[in-house]
């Protein structure tokens, strides 16, 4: 069956069970649609640069809050991406390591990691944010848009996962939770936060140390890390907020005897950012934030045995960025009409240098974008109109202009129809590395998608999403294994599902499936794995939660199929962990918890590379703390 018989039938399945809506739902499921985004309401705004309750987002958005994160006994947000559908997570092995993922084949590069609006990707390190290096302590959600979200975010040709950070506690001049966990190989986490308001100023501080002897050999992590936040409330409804966020990470990476070599990286982060949201008038907001910070990565290759694709026995490669932001942005209308329309400024000063020996690949430069973009909301009736556009000027690259234009349809009470189509684009690299010539093409890696699916809670007892996506991609920079760089087009097209059950006697089952067929447009050849993505991958959970006697429980499974043909790799296999937490006193807000995890509970052999395995089985005890 080709892939586009399979959307053809699953579409033709959803058009069936469409006209079943039904009103059958207990009275706690009846704003199921709303709250599958994550939301408490229709006023409530999801996405920052989309300033539209759930049943008005167009795009694939899925969201975690933080009571769930915290049912994974999570410890970075790469933890807590592996069980999202749609996202492929390359292998987590020790918590805090540096990881590779992708969003429906798209490639981390492709992806715009931000915490509350600051940019995590390195500009200068193939443009990839460092989802291993960032800890969930300090979120309240994250937000995954699947597919290409340009016209809002700028540089997002995969998609956005958007990191919300906690606010301070409310009512309360102090409050805050401690937590420590210890596991094998030495593996502990110790974190604390504590907050509370006083009067209009509010303060949110955490911070915390994840260490390891590594899971696998040669596969040690030191990360330490501290997030604080200050806030101050106007009397007429807005809001100031400055922050802190810093992180570093020094990290065995991996090695392999049969290959005679081994690698080790570091990752250092320094964000600060100011934000400022006030009233104008009952209909129209100011908002404008300036960000600023450091950001530098270093990786170490020691390799014995030179091949024709590394001819050199050792390199030090590493890359810092100083980088400031400032933006501007003016809300008006409400949910149902609204308008919203912003101007960024951006500049990076961008150094690369190899350490051990002169290459052509060092570089020293300061990159700069102009950007302006205009998004709207238009509803009539049960229909929303979602237009919006955005242009970015680079003094480096060449200009880009993004567009998109969705709609939402509310078919019942309980059930939604969304899609949309739009052209985006990422960075490339601005680097020569790979480059025979030593010239860097500056033409932006480019998309076009349609999607389209369907939400719903008509069958009684269940909520299930399904969106169908068709992507083009053009000139998507790829290294061989000889490290030439070359610009490939493909096609990427398949289905994205998931699903959850309302609770029973205590229970409750959710998931999802995603299957894609990627091609090369120039060939028509199926692509592997290792280069779009897995072509089948299943992801599920049953949790358990007897809140009378303070029980919860997770047990998820992550079933992959990269369809790799590479020699030494075994990339078809389930990953299962469970997840137990015990309150000592149930009725408390604040009794203490014991918690316990066992990860990769099958011990599953799984990898593309058999230097580069998933971690086996590991266990972890620990206990938080709240006063």
């Amino acid at each position: 069956m080709t892939a586009k018989q399979f959307i053809t039938i699953l579409l033709a399945s959803l058009m069936v069970l469409s006209p079943m809506a039904v009103t059958q739902l207990r009275a706690e499921d009846t704003d199921e649609v709303t709250r599958s985004l994550g939301l408490s309401g229709e006023d409530v705004a999801a996405v920052p640069h989309s300033p539209r309750p759930a049943s008005l987002i167009a795009e694939n958005v899925t969201v975690i809050d933080a009571d769930e994160i915290a049912r994974l006994n999570a410890h970075t947000v790469a933890d807590v991406l592996q069980t999202v559908p749609g996202v492929q997570v390359d292998l987590l092995q020790t918590p805090g390591n540096i990881v590779l993922y992708d969003i429906l084949g798209s490639t981390n590069r492709h992806i715009l990691v931000q915490i509350d609006g600051v940019p995590q990707n390195f500009v200068s390190s193939d443009n990839i944010a460092h989802i291993g290096s960032i800890p969930v302590q300090m979120i309240e959600r994250i937000e995954i848009i699947k597919g290409a979200a340009s016209a809002a975010w700028g540089s997002a040709l995969g998609g956005v996962i958007n990191i919300v950070t906690k606010l301070p506690a409310q009512e309360t001049p102090a409050t805050g939770i401690a937590s420590a966990s210890i596991g094998s190989d030495a593996t502990s986490d110790l974190r604390a936060e504590v907050s509370g308001t006083v009067d209009q100023f509010g303060y949110y501080l955490t911070g915390g140390k994840l260490f390891s002897d590594g899971l696998i050999p040669r596969n040690d992590v030191d990360f330490n890390h501290g997030f604080g936040k200050l806030s101050y409330d106007f009397l007429n409804g807005g809001r100031a907020v400055l922050a802190v966020d810093a992180r570093d990470t020094d990290a065995g990476i991996s090695e392999s005897s049969r290959y005679n070599f081994w690698e080790t990286g570091m990752v250092r982060y320094l964000n600060g950012y100011l934000s400022v949201q006030y009233p104008l008038a009952e209909r129209l907001t100011l908002e404008a934030n300036a960000r600023g910070g450091r950001r530098r990565t270093e990786h170490m290759i020691g390799n014995l045995v030179p091949s024709p694709g590394w001819p050199n026995p050792f390199s030090h490669a590493m890359a810092r960025e100083v980088y400031q932001g400032y933006e501007a942005a003016l809300n008006w209308g409400d949910a149902s009409r609204g308008l919203k329309a912003g101007a960024e400024y951006e500049q990076t000063g961008v150094v690369q240098r190899e350490l051990l020996r002169e290459t052509p690949y060092d570089i020293d430069t300061t990159l700069t974008r102009y950007s302006a973009y205009l998004n709207g909301t238009y509803t009539i009736g049960r229909l929303s109109v979602l237009p919006g556009a955005r242009f970015d000027r680079f003094n480096l690259l060449d200009d880009a202009r993004s567009g998109t234009l969705g709609a939402t349809y509310r078919l019942t009470d309980n059930t939604l129809l969304r899609g949309y189509a739009a052209y985006g684009y990422s960075m490339p690299l601005i680097s020569s590395y790979g480059s025979p010539d030593g010239q860097v093409p500056h033409k932006l890696q480019q998309i076009r998608t349609v999607q389209a699916g369907i939400e719903s809670t008509a069958i009684p007892y269940l909520w299930f999403k399904v969106m169908l996506f068709d992507n083009e991609v053009w000139n998507i920079q790829t290294l061989d294994r000889y490290n030439v760089l070359h610009l490939d087009e493909q096609s990427r097209e398949g289905v994205d599902m998931e699903w959850r059950t309302s609770s029973l006697h205590g229970f409750m089952l959710s998931g999802g499936y995603t299957f894609m067929d990627a091609r090369d447009k120039k060939t028509g050849k199926q692509l592997s794995g290792g280069e779009s993505g897995p072509r089948h991958a299943v992801k599920g959970a049953l949790t358990y939660q007897n809140e009378e006697i303070g029980l919860t429980s997770v047990l998820t499974g992550n079933y992959s199929d990269w369809n790799l043909t590479t020699v030494g790799a075994d990339s078809t296999g389930m990953l299962v962990d469970l997840h137990v937490t015990q309150k000592l006193a149930p009725s408390s807000d604040r009794s203490p918890e014991l918690f316990f995890s066992v990860r990769n509970l099958l011990d599953t052999k799984l990898y593309q590379y058999d230097f580069r395995p998933a971690a086996p089985r590991w266990f972890e005890f620990g206990g938080r703390l709240r006063f």
